[in-house]
């Protein structure tokens, strides 16, 4: 039997090639879409969960006042051991912390005279593998922090480094970590890659006593520094939560100085498997994805494998009257009900499939594009994906289902005798069920259209608007020292007669470096503190990004000359109380703490943008650089057009200082444009499914257009013999079809700007929902459709009306 209706089934889908070919065609397409977009939702999903007992694994952040201004994903160095001593139900706790690049050379090896630069190197505790059990090559994880000769890294460096030996092999070598005095450290684990779906990505791992004692075990809760885990293997998160706040009460706010100075102070648990899509705080370690990013692809993926299931009804339907004989045939013969509900589902599986196969093969090949588009590492594998060979079967039997099921059951409930008779209407039921899917493909394109045009004029926004400085032609060098104090003068007066190099700026501190550090400021006098974002600049630094200074003046270039003088931004004299008069005020800078220090303000900054435009801008204080040891950033402003001969320029500059460190630099714009990464992602992959979604809806419009323009043949040649226009005609065919889409239009446009106003909030500072371009959506949409109509009835327009009415 079911040979049968797999024969019959191929046998009316060959004659029908052009409803098979839409329905193919349309199916494979919202297959695909949505293919792609759950292996885009599955990666999301899956950040973290590699590592074993990953549920059980909490990261402690730190959060002052609400949860906007100043909110870490780190935790001050006292937490550590007071998490291990004071709360039992926390089986490990372990910290990490990424500080500075590392200068590297292999100690033997095809590579051992080169020299290579790492940024992905942590800083760990020796009992970092107590939290984090990663997957081992080779070697002893045990052994790898437990003294500062040995190092872990992962099997990508080691093939980097001693290209293609056996794993056990690389243990026992050696790597010479440093710059001018570089220190031998012996690989003693050698780890599996970490995976991208890991929001800690490191390449190497090392314990380092001198800066475990000087940052580790520092006596300090109010520099959120270090990256803190703990291990609550019995789900007690809430109690853990509680002895958390107490030990923010009994050790955190009196060591403020004064109970007012902490009271908004508190720390916050979140399991790692959430940080991805849930944490957005400062010092992240990896730019995250945004939740609500997975459930609006996920809903659109599912809109538009909906789109191409309703091509199917629409189009099975709208040929229900060719069939009839068929079905008033079969069932005079004696065919039951079922038998011919089983028939139509079966042509319905057989497209269904056709069209699996086929995005399988288009998700594979398409799989490089994907990725590109989506920034992501996505391998389509057939084999080593277990949820693939799940989850096709399932789409294959539901989308016969949800495709077939209407137009089986509507098709088999043809009475013969009526059909025989040739009194068989198509009720206006049908009419109704296929017009309320025509809105429905039409309001969902119509929707995504204006989504991504709005999407992608909030992009333009953020990219074309003035964020308070100039952020082309700026390249940033990551200075770990390897330019000191003492160099800085020389290492610019060697470029500053440059016809490459305009300017050039030591800092602490840079827009969008999202590490900057928090000090607390108080007029003299005054108690009242304020928490502010800090670092130190030269005085060149006003120059090279073009700041606009409001009051005051700019750091004096002679050296050393404004030690203890301070530039702050508008925000910050408002936050003081100084806004009309800032100019020659005196603050303090962590009153009563080891470094307080008295500054003068001499400047007054206009406010620009030194985070991401979905946060406020914040009081910013710019104080003289002096004697900073930590890591800093070069800014330099290269002019004309060649900026490669800038960077080789500076790259010879930087030899002549420092010949064994490769000099590390990225381009400020590209920083910039890295922040809105996720975002970026989101308006290229709505573009993607909305060209999908309208491509489908124009397949069903045609196929219905042509299915309605071969019945009204005689019709549109009698009314051409009578002297009907060609327009005339066309609005004829086409006037109940424009009429869904302009109901389509009403519905679309509300929806689409409500969740346009939800997700715009998320910003700070954004463009206004444009009525200009939701008119060039509806128009779009409505051209679309006029076009596609056109189409395919300006044949039959053009038509001899003596062939279609010979048989009259």
């Amino acid at each position: 039997m079911w040979k049968n209706y797999l024969k019959i089934a191929w046998r009316v889908l060959k004659k029908n090639r052009l409803y098979t070919g839409l329905n193919i065609f349309g199916l494979t397409l919202g297959i695909s879409g949505f293919l792609m977009m759950m292996l885009f939702v599955q990666d999301e999903l899956s950040y973290d969960q590699y590592i074993p007992e990953s549920s059980s694994i909490y990261r402690v952040s730190s959060h002052w006042g609400n949860f906007k201004t100043a909110s870490y994903a780190t935790a001050p160095p006292s937490l550590g051991p007071r998490i291990a001593s004071d709360i039992p139900e926390v089986a490990a706790v372990t910290r990490i912390l990424k500080w500075n690049d590392f200068t590297i050379q292999p100690g033997s090896g095809a590579n051992k005279d080169e020299i290579f630069r790492e940024e992905k190197v942590f800083y760990a505790e020796p009992n970092f593998f107590q939290v984090f059990d990663l997957p081992l090559v080779a070697g002893s994880k045990e052994k790898a922090l437990s003294q500062p000769n040995f190092i872990a890294i992962t099997a990508s460096m080691a093939k980097k480094y001693f290209g293609e030996i056996p794993a056990p092999e690389v243990l026992g070598k050696v790597l010479l970590i440093g710059s001018n005095d570089p220190t031998p450290r012996e690989i003693a684990a050698v780890l599996e890659d970490i995976p991208s779906q890991s929001h800690i990505q490191f390449d190497m791992l090392v314990y380092e006593p001198g800066m475990y004692q000087e940052i580790f075990l520092m006596d300090s809760w109010s520099w959120s520094i270090l990256n803190t885990y703990v291990k609550i293997p019995n789900g007690d998160s809430e109690v853990v939560k509680t002895k958390l706040d107490q030990i923010v009460a009994n050790y955190a706010i009196p060591a403020f100085g004064a109970e007012e100075d902490g009271s908004d102070y508190n720390l916050q648990l979140m399991p790692i498997k959430d940080i991805h899509l849930k944490s957005h705080l400062l010092r992240e370690l990896e730019a995250n994805g945004y939740e609500s990013y997975v459930y609006i692809f996920s809903l659109v993926a599912v809109f538009v494998l909906l789109l191409a299931c309703i091509n199917f009804m629409n189009l099975a339907t709208a040929k229900a009257g060719l069939r009839s004989m068929e079905v008033g045939v079969r069932k005079v013969m004696g065919s039951a009900k079922s038998q011919l509900i089983y028939q139509f589902l079966t042509e319905a599986f057989i497209l269904v499939l056709i069209s699996i196969a086929l995005s399988l093969i288009i998700v594979q090949l398409s799989n490089g594009l994907f990725n590109e588009i989506s920034g992501k590492e996505l391998q389509f594998n057939m084999i080593g994906n277990p949820w693939i060979w799940v989850f096709i079967p399932v789409l294959l039997v539901s989308l016969t289902l949800l495709s077939g099921a209407y137009p089986a059951f509507y098709l088999s409930s043809f009475k013969p005798l009526l059909i025989m008779k040739k009194q068989l209407t198509v009720g206006k039921n049908s009419h109704s069920f296929r017009n309320a899917l025509v809105i429905f493909q039409f309001a969902t394109s119509l929707t995504l259209i204006i989504c991504t045009l709005l999407v992608q004029r909030q992009m333009s926004f953020i990219q074309n608007s003035n964020p308070g400085f100039d952020k082309e032609q700026l390249v940033i060098i990551h200075n770990d020292g390897e330019i000191r104090n003492e160099q800085r003068e020389d290492f610019k007066a060697r470029f500053s007669s440059s016809s490459q190099i305009q300017s050039m700026s030591f800092s602490t501190g840079i827009p969008m470096a999202g590490q900057f550090q928090m000090r607390s400021f108080n007029l003299k006098n005054e108690t009242e503190e304020q928490g502010m974002n800090w670092y130190e600049a030269d005085a060149d630094y006003m120059d090279t990004y073009a700041f606009e200074l409001v009051e005051g003046r700019n750091f004096a270039l002679t050296q050393g000359a404004d030690a203890g003088k301070i530039i702050i931004n508008e925000k910050a004299a408002s936050y003081l109380g100084i806004a009309a008069d800032p100019i020659g005020q005196i603050v303090v800078k962590n009153q009563g703490a080891e470094d307080e220090a008295t500054l003068e303000v001499i400047g007054m900054v206009k406010d620009f943008n030194f985070e991401s435009y979905r946060n406020e801008i914040k009081p910013l204080v710019i104080e003289y650089m002096h004697d900073y040891f930590l890591r800093d950033y070069i800014s330099v402003r290269v002019q004309g057009s060649n900026v490669e001969a800038a960077i080789d320029e500076l790259r010879t500059g930087w030899k002549d200082y420092e010949p064994r460190v490769p000099m590390n630099f990225s381009f400020l714009d590209q920083d910039f444009a890295r922040v809105y990464q996720s975002e970026m992602k989101m308006a290229d992959l709505l573009q993607v499914l909305t060209v999908m979604s309208i491509l489908i809806a124009c397949l069903g419009l045609f196929g219905l257009t042509a299915y309605t323009t071969h019945l009204r043949t005689k019709e549109i040649g009698i009314r051409k013999v009578f002297g009907a226009t060609m327009p005339e005609i066309f609005l004829m065919l086409s006037a109940s079809y424009l009429k869904l889409v302009a109901v389509s239009i009403l519905l679309a446009v509300p929806i689409a700007i409500y969740f346009m106003s939800q997700w715009l909030e998320e910003f700070a500072y954004k463009t206004g929902i444009s009525v200009g371009l939701i008119v060039l959506a509806i128009v779009t949409c409505l051209g679309l459709a006029a076009g596609t109509i056109f189409f395919q009835t300006f044949k039959s327009i053009q038509a001899d009306p003596v062939k279609s009415l010979k048989d009259e």
